[in-house]
């Protein structure tokens, strides 16, 4: 009995000491879809240090603001650090004097570099709003509705020198319809993400993270979107330019040009049979219709001139008439 006991007595001190591990982490993003991620990770363990991007102006006013991981940060109470770059000595030394075990990446917007990834004994982790191989870069949810895909998700993934080409631990899939709008989409997604984490959180910790390689042949990319991918192309199909009036939501848009005057596609409704010429702009009491290049044409619910409110189509258009068409395309 005696041996029993003092072996259970080990037993039980072995456990505890397991079980009362707490590893050092740090949480790196930026953007409101990171914030979700953070307030999970720091529910369920302590967060050492928050890097994010450095305060920018924003909006019209070019008020200087705070990102919404700072913000986040602040009101949690976590230590906030923001290094415009992490080729500097200074931001070097800050992270060696942390002593992190386990990053969390999620929207952060830096090339980490390999001395921070290799210095990470539990790995440095990101959470990557798409299903990798696929749509590996910086705008994956944009492109994954662009080319019409049905489905995107998250991938819980190790974070290796190549962009976005680290193992994946784990994956949530979230269906892509034709209701769905960029940003709506990728709000979504940032819940999935932090769901996604507090399931396999533990397994990190505990150092037993069963990572499963990408397939480098279904690799396709997202680079980043330009303020001229904007511009409707009026003689494609009418479910390419509804997939990009909605993957282009809120930036960079989706316009075209009537009278000289750019006007922006809000929001798309039903696809529709045209046997009007394409680039043709139809209204009247029964809507507003863009007729496209495959014998269809797509309806058009809100739209904005420059300078005024978002309206209804049909409110916009009343500065042209009641009624009409107007072809786009010379």
């Amino acid at each position: 009995m005696a041996r029993s006991s003092v072996a259970s007595s080990r037993e039980g001190i072995k456990n505890s000491a397991v079980t009362s591990f707490q590893p050092r982490v740090a949480f790196l993003g930026t953007p409101e879809p990171a914030v979700s991620s953070l307030k999970a990770l720091a529910g369920r363990c302590r967060v050492h240090a928050v890097f994010c991007g450095p305060d920018r102006p924003q909006g019209r006013g070019r008020v200087v603001e705070a990102p919404p991981v700072k913000r986040a940060a602040n009101k949690l109470g976590l230590e906030i650090h923001q290094p415009e770059k992490w080729n500097l000595d200074s931001t070097k030394l800050l992270w060696d004097s942390l002593n992190i075990d386990m990053a969390l990446v999620v929207a952060y917007g830096h090339i980490l570099p390999s001395w921070m990834i290799d210095g990470c004994r539990l790995g440095v982790w990101n959470l990557h709003f798409s299903l990798l191989p696929r749509w590996r870069g910086a705008a994956p949810v944009n492109h994954a509705i662009l080319a019409g895909d049905a489905e995107t998700g998250v991938s819980l993934m190790k974070i290796t020198p190549g962009m976005d080409a680290g193992p994946v631990l784990a994956q949530r899939k979230r269906p892509i319809t034709m209701q769905s709008v960029a940003d709506a989409l990728l709000a979504e997604l940032a819940e999935d993400a932090a769901s996604l984490l507090q399931t396999n959180l533990e397994t990190i910790f505990s150092g037993s993270a069963d990572v499963c390689p990408q397939d480098e042949k279904l690799v396709t990319l997202a680079p980043k979107l330009k303020k001229e991918m904007a511009r409707l192309d009026l003689t494609r199909g009418a479910v390419e330019l509804h997939r990009q009036i909605r993957a282009f939501q809120p930036w960079p848009g989706a316009e075209f040009q009537l009278d000289g005057t750019v006007i922006k596609v809000l929001e798309a409704g039903s696809i529709m049979i045209s046997d009007a010429p394409p680039g043709t702009l139809t209204w009247d009491k029964g809507g507003v219709r863009l007729s496209a290049g495959a014998g269809d044409a797509i309806e058009l619910i809100m739209l904005q001139r420059p300078g005024k409110p978002a309206q209804s189509a049909g409110q916009v258009m009343q500065f042209w008439g009641t009624k009409g068409a107007i072809a786009l395309l010379g």
